[in-house]
């Protein structure tokens, strides 16, 4: 009982997980409480002490660069000029890695929890994709902004988000979709995956971000080469088939807005030619006031959350980011966070996966946030950094299982 309550809380979680939105106090929303009540019930139940020894703190993965990160964070306190803006920003750091991590390391036992965990996400994803894609082509609006809104010179968002980050949260599925499509023998619902997918792909294609583009490139990249080293069979049959569909459904979208595509390829467009993109030449010159502040005091921040306030747009790269303001020891803490995750991911490659498409998909889940991340202010989404948890907790249920 002790673990399947919390095991339930942590799927309702995942569910409302997309919706950050919903906010409860501050930054806090439904599902961080629904995961510090998991997490506290696991404390409570009779192997709690063992969990906070071992998971929490001496077999947490985390632990170190959490601490190198503090460390930063504390020394750069003083610096700021809003303390409670820091905390906070903080504590949703600490929360990733120090709460949420180690309850589902404990709670999340087998695969077949996890593809519901993954299905729990897919689906407000799903939703909210349609609401948009409504909204842009038949112009169906159903009154509630935050779960579709238009914005943005022509952009499309949810919930109060700059569209990227929307974009993101969608783009996520993708690869589970994939995975669905590849392990299932009925053709109905491979059918029914593969036009999510392209529904998914539409609604990115809303928000007219280039990171969001890039990231979609790299992930179809690497699902196709990790594919390859799976050992999986790329069948004619199944790319004519996708490829008939994503026509169709094209044809059907430029039938009723024979628009919806130009604003999207006019911002890519700027990707090769960062000239013709105000956004971008804003962005490098805030890179350089960062480096400016960097050089005054590497080793102490302007204070975590409060760079803004310094250079008037927040710098979108969470590494430097990180340095300006919480020090040098805020970037090596931070960075370190990537880099096991990335460690991590290499590793499941060279495994080859362990025989677990499931594990596959996840990698490039991971490898898309951390790709995406490098074009984001605040990089500590829990949307985005969870599932990037799963696989850490798929990798180590297979590994352990392959010992």
């Amino acid at each position: 009982m002790f673990i399947a309550l919390p095991r339930i809380l942590v799927y309702v979680a995942f569910l409302f997980l997309p919706f950050t939105f919903i906010r409860l106090y501050s930054n806090l929303n439904i599902s961080d409480v629904l995961i510090i009540i998991s997490f506290l019930i696991i404390i409570i139940s009779n192997t709690g002490k063992r969990f906070l020894l071992d998971t929490v703190l001496l077999n947490n993965i985390f632990l170190v660069p959490m601490l190198i990160f503090s460390l930063g964070f504390l020394l750069s306190l003083n610096m700021s000029l809003l303390p409670y803006e820091s905390i906070t920003a903080y504590l949703q750091v600490l929360f990733i890695f120090m709460f949420a991590y180690p309850a589902l390391e404990r709670i999340i036992i087998d695969e077949k929890q996890i593809r519901t965990i993954a299905v729990m996400l897919i689906v407000p994803g799903v939703i909210i994709s349609i609401l948009m894609i409504m909204l842009k082509i038949f112009s169906i609006d159903i009154g509630i902004d935050l779960l579709a809104t238009e914005g943005w010179r022509g952009r499309l968002s949810y919930g109060g988000m700059e569209p990227s980050v929307p974009g993101r949260i969608i783009l996520q599925n993708i690869p589970f979709l994939a995975i669905f499509s590849l392990t299932t023998k009925s053709k109905t619902i491979k059918t029914f995956s593969v036009i999510l997918i392209l529904i998914n792909i539409l609604a990115i294609l809303l928000t007219s971000s280039r990171s969001n583009f890039l990231t979609f490139i790299l992930g179809s990249i690497l699902f196709l080469i990790f594919l390859i080293k799976f050992g999986t069979k790329i069948r004619i049959r199944s790319v004519v088939f996708i490829t008939l569909i994503t026509a169709i459904m094209l044809v059907i979208t430029h039938h009723f807005n024979n628009e919806y595509f130009i604003r999207p390829f006019e911002r890519y467009s700027t990707i090769l030619n960062i000239d013709k993109s105000p956004s971008s030449l804003e962005r490098l010159k805030v890179i350089d006031k960062g480096f400016n502040y960097i050089n005054k005091n590497p080793f102490i921040g302007l204070g975590m959350g409060n760079s803004y306030l310094y250079t008037k747009t927040s710098l979108h790269n969470p590494i430097l980011l990180a340095w300006v303001e919480n020090g040098i020891f805020g970037i090596i803490g931070f960075a370190c966070f990537y880099f096991i995750l990335l460690l991590q991911g290499i590793r499941c490659y060279m495994n080859k996966f362990y025989g677990s498409y499931m594990l596959l998909g996840l990698t490039v889940v991971m490898v898309m946030m951390i790709f995406g991340d490098m074009f984001m202010a605040n990089s500590y989404k829990r949307v985005l950094w969870l599932p990037a948890m799963i696989m850490m907790v798929n990798y180590n249920i297979l590994r352990n299982q392959a010992k």
